[in-house]
């Protein structure tokens, strides 16, 4: 063992411990607001809502256009109380049981490691920006681990029940978010080619479990076609892809190649840290951003815990750790210490709430509808995003929306950037805003005042 080691883990597990605190602190502060910080937040809030009386799939007459792009464990979880309180709450649960796992799994190192592991997982950025998102990803997140670690249980020959539960795990995983299907499915190779038997309790662990959810999915199948598969039927640019795996090299990068190169055991961690490779790939898709990087950082720190006892001799862990938490604070502000950034991974200013209260009664077209949802106003557009896509090629009717806007029926008209100057926004403001529906805003509304971040338009 290197004689800096020891002190190597110990500076890691101070200094990670403490970005995991402020992290979490910062999470707890999110649910005190009661509303969005995300944006997508308010369609799946909204979707939570809905829930409740089994109408998440409901088909609403145009221009009504309820997004509810995934499938429904998440929406069913989070309607048990406010959306942006409970749902918060359950999204942080998970994240810290991811870290509990991750911890437990490196416990053989000892305290000081597995802390530092833990924790620096905690700490990586896109885990500390998205690590409290009222999102189905923190759910998905936490049974797919619960999964993993069930499959990798050496039981004797013949009990399956570890496998059957993961089995059951990942179909709930799956239920939360579909993107879970890669890692199931690469888990469920890694058994096949293991442990036949176990794969087989595994694959009725999941079908039944998946058949049952089917069963008791308002709508079923046509309705899961309709707003898990058509509504997520975007464009995918490998350029996009590329550059997200770049963003991933910088702010994950330590524990993904640590994993790699230590070619830690053939196990379902393994198997878990493919599958999540094949998510980073689909984030090429439109709208994708660095929550496609939650399952590899989870997986790359499940990875490295299962050979802590072999890290913890080493200095040069602790020091890559450190130096990779460091680049994600510079890069993407996971603490929010710098005010007015936008872009990937932004929280939104929270006193948009509050200029919120001060509009008219009345139906208003808000770019973040978590802002509507949160004051319980009902939304007519509740992914502002995915619906300017979907009209964009012509996948729902953009008419009856241009239509009420052109009769000044909106109140207000609400956005994060400045419609006349739309040509100087972001691309992701562009891709809400299409020249065409900003165009139309424009014609019958004008700007009636800036506050913060939101321009507020009204009737002409």
């Amino acid at each position: 063992m290197s004689p800096l080691a020891r002190p190597a883990w110990l500076a890691l597990a101070t200094f990670s411990g403490a970005l995991a605190i402020l992290v979490v602190a910062r999470w707890l502060w999110a649910v005190t607001l009661g509303g969005p910080v995300l944006y997508g937040e308010g369609a799946v809030a909204h979707a939570a809502l809905l829930a409740r009386d089994g109408a998440e799939y409901v088909v609403f007459i145009a221009p009504v256009f309820v997004a509810a792009n995934y499938t429904p464990l998440f929406f069913h979880v989070a309607s048990l109380g406010d959306p942006f309180v409970w749902g918060r709450l359950v999204s942080i649960g998970c994240t810290l049981g991811v870290a509990a796992a991750v911890a437990w799994r490196a416990r053989a190192a000892g305290a000081v490691v597995a802390v530092a592991i833990a924790t620096s997982w905690l700490a990586l950025a896109p885990v500390a920006i998205w690590g409290a998102a009222v999102k189905p990803d923190l759910l998905a997140l936490a049974l797919t681990v619960a999964a993993v670690c069930a499959a990798d249980v050496r039981s004797a020959r013949g009990d399956t029940r570890w496998p059957l539960a993961a089995g059951v795990l990942i179909a709930l995983a799956v239920a939360a978010k579909p993107t879970a299907a890669l890692p199931a499915l690469a888990v469920g190779a890694w058994l096949l080619g293991t442990r036949r038997e176990a794969a087989a309790a595994y694959a009725t662990g999941a079908v039944v479990t998946t058949a049952l959810g089917l069963m008791l999915t308002p709508g079923g199948l046509a309705a899961l076609r309709r707003h898990v598969v058509e509504h997520n039927t975007l464009s995918w640019d490998p350029g996009q892809a590329a550059l997200l795996l770049a963003l991933a090299a910088i702010v994950i990068g330590v524990p993904v190649a640590g994993a790699i190169a230590l070619r830690t055991r053939r196990s379902a961690v393994m198997a878990y840290v493919v599958g999540s490779l094949g998510i980073v790939a689909l984030g090429g898709r439109e709208g994708a951003t660095i929550n496609y990087l939650l399952d590899l950082s989870a997986a790359s720190a499940l990875a490295l815990a299962s050979v802590a006892s072999r890290l913890a001799g080493s200095a040069l862990g602790p020091a890559l750790a450190a130096a990779q938490l460091v680049a994600g604070i510079v890069l993407l502000d996971p603490l929010g210490a710098a005010p007015g950034r936008t872009g990937t991974g932004a929280w939104g200013d929270p006193s948009r709430l509050a200029v919120i209260r001060t509009l008219p009664e009345g139906p208003i077209l808000s770019e973040d509808s978590g802002l509507l949802v949160a004051q319980g106003r009902e939304p007519t557009v509740d992914d502002l995003f995915l619906w300017s896509r979907l009209a964009e090629r012509g996948a729902v009717d953009r008419g009856p929306l241009l239509q009420v806007i052109a009769s000044g029926a909106f109140v207000r008209v609400v956005s994060e950037v400045d419609l006349a100057q739309l040509e100087r926004s972001p691309g992701f403001e562009r891709q809400r805003w299409p020249d065409w529906l900003a165009g139309a805003v424009l014609q019958r509304y004008v700007l009636e005042r800036r506050e913060g971040t939101l321009h507020i338009y009204q009737p002409r």
